[in-house]
């Protein structure tokens, strides 16, 4: 069975900005299909939104057509669970609740974030937190 992953946001905007490092490795492996990227629609909403960014959207240089090509790939090529599922307070910052819920929804093995909270929290409902430089190890990158 293949591994089953959710991308913090913070990993997914690093992948896209940076040619090297383990962020885009992560987003070059699930496009080659070395594991399932588990999302939500609440976390394409805030891709767009951040993408949007004025320091993000200058450093990127994306095309309208190819910020929604991104976006349907997410759709089309990830798993996309319902975001049903609330869990709020299981981390430190509330923002970070809907990855922990979708990845407890899409019964994810790994939750990846260049964010420290999420790491340090080690384990949750089975889900292990990770940095991408650890992921890119699990995966033998």
């Amino acid at each position: 069975m293949p591994v089953r992953a959710v991308l913090d946001t913070n990993v997914l905007v690093s992948g896209l900005i940076s040619e090297h490092g383990p962020p885009r490795q992560l987003v070059d492996a699930w496009l080659d299909g070395h594991y399932t990227l588990v999302t939500s629609l609440h976390q394409v909403e805030e891709l767009n939104h951040v993408l949007a960014y004025p320091r993000i959207a200058s450093r990127l240089r994306l095309s309208d057509a190819e910020v929604d090509l991104i976006l349907a790939a997410l759709l089309s090529q990830g798993q996309v669970v319902p975001g049903a599922l609330q869990l709020p307070g299981v981390t430190r910052d509330p923002k970070d609740d809907p990855l922990v819920a979708c990845a407890v929804e899409g019964a994810a093995d790994y939750l990846v974030s260049g964010d420290r909270d999420l790491p340090d929290l080690g384990e949750t409902e089975n889900i292990r937190m990770v940095t991408p430089h650890e992921f890119v190890e699990i995966l033998g990158l």
